[in-house]
């Protein structure tokens, strides 16, 4: 599993970002955060089964829409091959 980070941080110049419009803060559950984005040049990596950072009863907070999901797995695709990765299988 690929996850990317969000941070309130604007990115630094030369990093690929998608900025989170207001609605889709709202959806997330991230209405509390004034501005923030989804980093699309790194990802942590991880396998659900195995992960020691995803709770299996864990509440969900919310999601993004469709639409929007469909526009950052294009950001990410186009960002991957100069992504970096980091594992979290240790």
């Amino acid at each position: 599993m690929a996850l990317l980070a969000i941070t309130t941080q604007p990115p630094q110049a030369g990093r690929s970002a998608l900025e989170i419009p207001d609605i889709e803060r709202k959806r997330a559950g991230l209405g509390d955060l004034k501005q923030s984005w989804i980093m699309v040049d790194e990802y942590n990596y991880d396998i659900v089964e195995r992960s020691w950072y995803i709770e299996p009863d864990q509440d969900i907070l919310g999601r993004f829409s469709k639409s929007f999901m469909v526009k950052i797995a294009g950001m990410f695709a186009e960002a991957r091959s100069r992504s970096g990765r980091v594992n979290r299988l240790d």
